[in-house]
């Protein structure tokens, strides 16, 4: 197995090797629903058809988000967000 050091990597090549960082707190932008959120996420992912599975899976998980994913993020309740 390869080993690579990722200090040396440009942020975009993280994200390539399906690393991100998740800021903690309620991150989200209040302003658009919670889809376009989502959508966001998965920005830089090019297999739409593992993205569309993926957003299936958090909608399972979360059925709430699921009946709430055209309503602006930021009037979900902070457990909901």
């Amino acid at each position: 197995e390869r080993q690579v050091n990722l200090c040396s990597l440009p942020a975009h090549r993280l994200v390539d090797l399906g690393i991100s960082q998740v800021p903690e707190g309620r991150r989200i932008f209040p302003n658009l629903t919670v889809m376009d959120n989502l959508e966001l996420g998965a920005y830089c992912r090019r297999d739409k058809a593992e993205v569309a599975r993926d957003f299936q899976m958090v909608f399972d998980l979360f059925p709430r988000l699921k009946e709430r994913r055209a309503q602006a993020a930021g009037t979900l309740s902070g457990g909901e967000q």
